[in-house]
């Protein structure tokens, strides 16, 4: 079976940041990265998962990215295809707390999921982040702002 993923030793950050290793599996990266480590007391190395030829399969099949952003109750405030970019390439979610912005406070605007995912069109992005929507919420993973 083909890797979907390979495993990379990364040490430092910003300016000092580095990829000290790429590896087919997630043992032998830990390994290394453990001898690396021995009797580090700072800038540890680490390991980290990516995904291997990401966005290549999706693009093959004729699909395009969106990005959307829909509120906890599921309400989509925004769904817009994307041109694929540096910033977005990785999908990731992120729940924009605009509640704690000191710009949206007062202002009864909601916190919301912002993710952008490939897709056949605007309703299928929006089906795949609804479903992370209810993971998030269900995982206890969407915070709940602070009262005022």
């Amino acid at each position: 079976m083909k890797n979907k993923s390979v495993w990379v030793i990364e040490c430092g950050q910003y300016s000092d940041y580095r990829v000290v290793g790429v590896f087919s599996s997630e043992e032998y990266a830990i390994k290394i990265c453990e001898l690396l480590n021995a009797g580090r007391e700072y800038a540890k190395a680490t390991v980290a998962e990516w995904p291997l030829d990401p966005a290549v399969e999706d693009l093959n099949a004729g699909r395009h990215l969106y990005e959307v952003t829909m509120l906890r109750d599921g309400s989509v405030e925004r769904v817009e295809r994307e041109t694929l970019d540096i910033d977005n390439l990785d999908g990731n979610a992120k729940i924009w707390m605009r509640s704690a912005s000191p710009y949206y406070r007062g202002k009864g605007v909601e916190d919301c999921l912002v993710k952008t995912v490939f897709a056949e069109d605007d309703v299928h992005a929006i089906k795949i982040v609804n479903e992370r929507r209810t993971q998030l919420i269900a995982l206890n993973e969407w915070p709940v702002p602070d009262e005022e």
